[in-house]
């Protein structure tokens, strides 16, 4: 879920759970559709040997390399890293890439994430009035990179975002508690069981007298029906489209509000 952006949050195999079947070991990944075609080769080359390298250091540099070459640090949250976890994501499926590097690179990518806008990787930009989204991801699960780049995305628009990653239901219930959270939304992955997710829903739903809307995206609306999700989960509505569950929430901001909100005016 993201800016007219369609969210694929993927569950990445480890050794505990090598059955994972090879289509449920995509990387998670953020990126608009055929997206890939329009971004610079040369840029993606550099990323890519600067994220599998020895020297993680070179990360660094060919960031600011690129950065000072012309792209846009949101094109590179956005788009590059995201296709790049994509692309290790494949490598890895097909056996041209192993757990280790892949998670290396994924790690690298993360932390690139984190160094192009450090307030995108917190909650500091947003003004204390502004709408709050609890983005979750499920406990155990290996798929965070697109729940990053997605609370990015948000933060940018002037939401304020509390990004909780494999936390007890006890802790999300704790947090339920001492937030108002104007919607809730769950990454989920092809591999991620309903019942799991059902038992997230009950907590926030069952936490506070009056419990914000439930959402639940990702690449598990790849195998699982709306209808389905919302019918054997309890969640309000289901989507892979982050625009549409703002719409769904009745947290669609014009563009002036999230101006002003960025801007604390």
């Amino acid at each position: 879920m993201a800016d007219c952006r369609n969210i694929d949050a993927t569950a990445q195999k480890n050794a505990r759970n090598s059955q994972t079947s090879r289509s449920a070991g995509k990387i998670a990944l953020a990126v608009v559709q055929d997206v890939a075609r329009h971004l610079d080769p040369v840029v993606l080359s550099r990323l890519r040997l600067a994220a599998l390298g020895a020297d993680k250091s070179e990360c660094t540099r060919a960031m600011h390399d690129v950065l000072a070459n012309g792209v846009r640090r949101e094109d590179m949250a956005d788009f590059y890293i995201p296709e790049l976890a994509r692309q290790l994501g494949e490598q890895w499926c097909s056996d041209e890439l192993g757990f280790v590097g892949v998670t290396i690179g994924v790690s690298r990518l993360q932390a690139m994430l984190r160094d192009l806008g450090p307030e995108w990787s917190g909650d500091q930009s947003a003004r204390a009035d502004a709408p709050s989204i609890l983005l979750i991801v499920p406990q155990d699960a290996h798929h965070t990179l697109g729940a990053m780049v997605l609370a990015g995305q948000l933060r940018r628009k002037g939401y304020s975002v509390r990004l909780m990653l494999g936390l007890r239901r006890e802790e999300v219930a704790t947090r339920m508690k001492l937030t108002k959270f104007q919607a809730v939304f769950v990454s989920a992955s092809q591999s991620e069981k309903l019942e799991t997710l059902r038992r997230i829903v009950d907590v926030v739903k069952t936490a506070t007298l009056q419990p914000p809307l439930v959402v639940i995206g990702g690449s598990i609306l790849e195998v699982e029906t709306e209808k389905n999700l919302k019918t054997l989960t309890g969640a309000d509505h289901a989507t892979k489209r982050p625009d549409e569950a703002l719409r769904l929430c009745g947290l669609r901001m014009n563009s002036q509000d999230s101006i002003n909100l960025m801007r604390g005016t």
